[in-house]
Formats: C-alpha cells, structure tokens, sequence
C-alpha cells in the first residue's frame, strides 16, 4: 500500500486551494442577471518587497531588494460593488544584512533570497459609493481583503552556489534535545491592500495595486530566534549549518566568530511580511447589462394629455 508523501501543511495547502477554487467556480457559474454581473480575468505584473529581520531598518516599514513579480487572477462580480477572486502569483523575495544602517546588523551578514509561489482567494470591495468624487475621474478604487497559502525556501549564497538553508536547521532544528523542529516551508497569509482602475475600453481596463502580506511564518529569511554555539554545531555534525548561523567572521575577514547558544540572531515576536506593488490589466468576459427604454403605451396616459387625430 502507498503512503501519503504529501507533507502535512501541503496537504492542508491542497485542500484550502481545492476549496477556494470550487466555491469561484460554484460563483462563476451563477446565472447573469439584470444587475451586471460579470467574469473577469487580470495579469499581474510587479514588485515584491519583503519586511522582516534582514531588512535594512528595524521598523515596520522597512522594505528588502525588490524583486520582479507575476501572476494571473479570475474572478466574478457577485454585487455591483464587489468581486470574488483567485489569484496564482510567482515571484522572489530577498533581504541582506549589507543594506543594515546599523553596524551591528551589518556585522551579522546574514542573507538570503527565496522563490515565492502564491495561491489564494481574495475579494475587491469598491468604495465609489462613499467617496462619489471618484467617478468624476473615471475611476474605480478597491479596498482588498483575502488569503493566501504561498510556498518559500531561504538559500543564501556560500563559497560558489546557493545553499537551501531549511534544511540546515541554522538555529539548531537539527540538533536532538534542543525542543526545535524544522519550520515548514508552506505557510499562510492575509491581505489587506488597496487598487484603483480605470477603463482604457469596453472590456479592458488597467489598474494599480499595494497589497502587503502578513504571514504566520518568522521564517522567511531563515531568521528569527537565537545562535546555537559554533562548536555544538559541529558537533553535531552539521558543520555547513554552522557556518551559515553565524557570518560575523566573514564580515571581519576572521576565523568563525563563536557566541553562546542562546545570544539573539533575530527578533521571534514580529512575523515577516511582503508586499506586492504593481500593476494589472484587466478584461471582462461575459454580456454586460444595458437598461432599455420602453416608452409608455397610451393606457399610461391619461386622457386629458392624449393628442386627438
């Protein structure tokens, strides 16, 4: 008998993506009515910028290298003033310590650069129809709500090739009787942004978006508790993960700098963010709705008003 090879945050991954899909296409396939309602389909082009403890500042928003990024969406008008969508997006994320204002975070060296798959659902609310100074410019603007599970994997740079740093277990996730375990490299999260669009034809339109993530993840960059000691590392046998925990003495042109297990690598109370900055084009698929003008038939009228031939 086959075992399920699927890990289990895949397989919960899996499952999410399944349902998503199935309750657009269950929306999808409603019947148009006289309110307008309408299928539609984007292609996303932009910039991803990660936030987390190898951006250049500690702050909020204190954004990483950008890095090209792309997707493409479906998605149903289901009231005049809101749609339901999914979304596929690929991209990369990226931050280093040599960007640190800081000299002691510059003197941690740390790097890393991930690829980025993106899959999930989220909703476009219109806010026109408080703020009714927008259609005077034509424009439409969106509050965006949803959710995403998106798959990473850290890996910086070492000697000649990059390195998966999951697998290494940097803060000591390899180590027995350390209570740490391997962080998945499946994770979730949410969507809070804002888009505007404006139609450039009948079916066509473009549109602008800032759409930052928040995850549920630390790990982004392979950082986010404390340094397990040099020498245990490599006790243990893991004598490449030891070198990519602590580059301090690449920074300094020395041999391994050597701190106590337990000295701080990274901040474990904030969780990583990224956000996407973009562009997309957008085309409506499916019969509009036009209102027709009947006039009045003469029992509409009174008798009085009626022209006598």
């Amino acid at each position: 008998m086959l075992k399920n090879t699927i890990p289990g945050p895949d397989r919960l991954a899996l499952r999410l993506l399944c349902s998503l899909m199935l309750v657009l296409g269950m929306v999808v396939t409603l019947p148009q009515t006289g309110s307008g309602q309408m299928f539609h389909a984007r292609l996303h082009t932009g910039t991803l910028y990660y936030q987390g403890d190898l951006a250049p500042r500690p702050l909020k928003l204190s954004f990483g290298p950008g890095n090209l990024a792309w997707g493409i969406s479906g998605g149903y008008n289901i009231t005049p003033w809101m749609s339901l969508n999914s979304r596929f997006m690929i991209g990369r994320i990226s931050g280093n310590d040599s960007y640190a204002e800081d000299p002691g975070r510059k003197s941690r060296n740390l790097s890393f650069y991930s690829p980025l798959y993106e899959y999930g659902m989220y909703s476009d609310v219109c806010i026109n129809k408080l703020w009714k100074g927008l259609d005077k410019y034509k424009l439409r603007m969106y509050i965006n709500l949803g959710f995403n599970v998106f798959k990473f994997n850290p890996q910086a740079w070492y000697i000649d090739r990059y390195v998966e740093l999951q697998p290494l277990g940097t803060e000591g996730q390899t180590i027995p009787g350390t209570g740490k375990s391997k962080y998945s490299l499946t994770d979730f999260s949410r969507v809070i942004g804002f888009s505007t669009e404006f139609d450039i034809g009948k079916r066509w339109a473009l549109g602008l978006e800032l759409t930052p993530r928040k995850t549920w993840t630390d790990y982004l960059d392979d950082v986010s508790g404390t340094y397990v000691n040099y020498d245990e590392m490599v006790a243990s046998g893991n004598t490449l993960g030891a070198a990519l925990s602590n580059r301090t003495g690449e920074y300094l042109g020395t041999g391994p700098v050597k701190v106590a297990t337990g000295t701080g690598r990274g901040r474990p109370d904030k969780n990583d963010w990224y956000t996407f900055i973009g562009f997309y084009v957008k085309f409506r698929i499916g019969k509009a709705f036009v209102p027709t003008y009947h006039p009045p038939d003469d029992s509409d009228i009174p008798p009085d008003f009626l022209i006598k031939k």
